[in-house]
């Protein structure tokens, strides 16, 4: 009884959270896709799951970290995320995350645009 309780708990807060939600079985939400599969069948400006490695947070010259897995690497944006019409998207707090770690994160694999890089991703929740 306990166990679906805590499965209702987890639907409901991910109704209440937009963005994320699982895309079928290329990107399961419990387990998150790996950068390389990600980056193998790129879904552009569509909210994903990825999982990874955490490193260089807090190293870089940005408000960014690199997250790594299946062989391949991405930089993940959690602030100063600006759109082409110049509109922003809100901060994220990664002051729960650390270097080294594995982590699901929920985001976009961003296009190449005026104000980023092609394969740049861009954190909307940490899971």
């Amino acid at each position: 009884m306990a166990k679906r309780a805590a499965c209702i708990l987890i639907l409901a807060l991910m109704l209440l959270v937009p963005g994320c939600t699982s895309s079928g079985d290329e990107f399961p939400h419990a387990e998150g896709a790996t950068v390389g599969e990600l980056l193998a069948n790129p879904e552009y400006d569509t909210p994903v799951y990825v999982k990874g490695t955490v490193s260089d947070l807090g190293m870089l010259d940005c408000t960014c970290f690199h997250l790594t897995s299946g062989g391949e690497t991405i930089t993940v944006w959690y602030n100063m995320m600006v759109e082409d019409d110049r509109s922003s998207r809100p901060a994220v707090d990664v002051s729960r995350l650390s270097n080294d770690e594995t982590a699901v994160l929920c985001g976009e694999l961003k296009s190449e645009g005026t104000y980023r890089q092609k394969n740049d991703f861009w954190l909307i929740k940490i899971e």
